[in-house]
């Protein structure tokens, strides 16, 4: 339905203008992204294929990763505009998980 939900271990994290966004439905919400959503603000909603282009980041969030930036995605030509919002939230996953 031209919708992008998730990967097969994590959850996607979508940022324009500094806001942050993730798919809200049928979708699994696992820890680290639960664990993002209590000290950040996050709007759930759809997020089509069509509007990839206009985000500036993309991100991948799981346990086994915890906080990954996109680089670019080849097949539909977006690449990574900023690193501003990726900073912030490695910044917090590891001061969490280095008290852990």
């Amino acid at each position: 339905r031209n919708k992008i939900l998730e990967t097969g271990t994590s959850n996607l994290l979508f940022v324009k203008s500094n806001k942050i966004f993730s798919p809200n439905n049928d979708c699994y919400k696992g820890t680290t992204i639960k664990f993002f959503s209590k000290m950040v603000k996050i709007k759930f909603k759809n997020i089509l294929i069509e509007d990839i282009n206009s985000f500036d980041e993309i991100l991948v969030a799981g346990s086994g990763k915890g906080i990954v930036s996109v680089s670019s995605i080849d097949s539909n030509l977006w690449r990574r505009k900023s690193l501003k919002v990726f900073n912030k939230l490695l910044k917090i996953y590891k001061s969490e998980t280095k008290n852990n």
